[in-house]
């Protein structure tokens, strides 16, 4: 239950950051584009607030893993939110549609308390202070190979999960279905898809290294927040696209965040000692008996 509500405080967080956000832009005078949606306001509300479920839920995971003090804790799921979240929705979605067009500044902003405020609820409410595996050991040469490497598998990945659904979504871009959706040429879509490589590095990197448990573990919790963050949060709330393109990005966004997880995870990550699982298993036990 006390995590439970943990998680409520977490959802309440992402709902005071867009109110506060948008008084804010009502004060400081900021553009906000809002989509051509006939949706009805209510669903449309229902809709925004099971997204912010969904990210919560989809990061909570992550910040059960790490090891450190609640303050970096909450620093790094604030950067990761911001980073994952708020620069990659601005920079992906400014090629694809003209949703920030003129509203780069209460984007920002929105994003910047969002971060602030869920990153630190999830930090304080959950994590530990020790037991951390870190990174692997690597040297210098290898650690900047792996480096590289990371760097150039995103946009990869992207072209490779994008190229499998590309007859389903084509026609919505191509045909003018949807107002403001269109399709960039392909320099500006693969110099967008390194922008967002480091994005995701930068995000991603600090998270493995306060991780605490094994690698199959951060595997899972990280592929879940990179999907949450980078594009499930967006198609749950997004009311005003198709059914079928919400669902096929979903399941491509899905797949990518995956296959990118794990080859953070088998570049970088540290895997857990005997002793740690031993520990492990140990407290589990103990917790098992006292429970019952």
């Amino acid at each position: 239950m006390n995590s439970f509500l943990k998680l409520l405080a977490a959802w309440a967080a992402f709902g005071v950051a867009f109110v506060v956000g948008g008084l804010l832009d009502g004060v400081l005078h900021l553009r906000i584009n809002l989509p051509v949606d006939h949706t009805p306001i209510p669903i449309r509300l229902l809709a925004f607030a099971a997204a912010g479920a969904v990210l919560v839920a989809g990061l909570w995971p992550l910040a059960r893993g790490l090891a450190a003090g609640s303050q970096a804790r909450s620093a790094v799921l604030a950067v990761f939110v911001f980073l994952a979240l708020g620069a990659n929705s601005i920079f992906d979605g400014a090629i694809y549609t003209s949703a920030f067009d003129g509203a780069f500044a209460s984007s920002l902003l929105m994003y910047l308390l969002l971060a602030a405020l869920l990153g630190s609820t999830l930090g304080w409410g959950f994590g530990g202070l020790s037991g951390a595996t870190g990174f692997a050991r690597h040297g210098v040469v290898s650690l900047g190979g792996r480096t590289i490497l990371a760097f150039a598998a995103w946009p990869l990945i992207y072209m490779i999960f994008g190229a499998m659904i590309a007859p389903i979504v084509l026609p919505y871009y191509e045909g003018g279905v949807i107002p403001g959706l269109h399709i960039p040429p392909l320099p500006t879509i693969l110099g967008v898809q390194l922008v967002r490589s480091l994005i995701f590095l930068a995000s991603s990197l600090p998270l493995i290294l306060f991780w605490k448990g094994s690698r199959r573990s951060l595997w899972l919790a990280l592929g879940l927040a990179h999907t949450v963050a980078v594009g499930l949060f967006g198609m749950v709330a997004a009311t005003a696209l198709p059914a079928v393109l919400r669902v096929t990005h979903s399941a491509e966004i899905t797949c990518d965040s995956f296959a990118y997880a794990g080859l953070l995870v088998l570049l970088f990550a540290a895997p857990s000692t005997n002793k740690e699982r031993l520990v492990g298993a140990g407290s589990f036990a103990q917790g098992m008996r006292s429970t019952s």
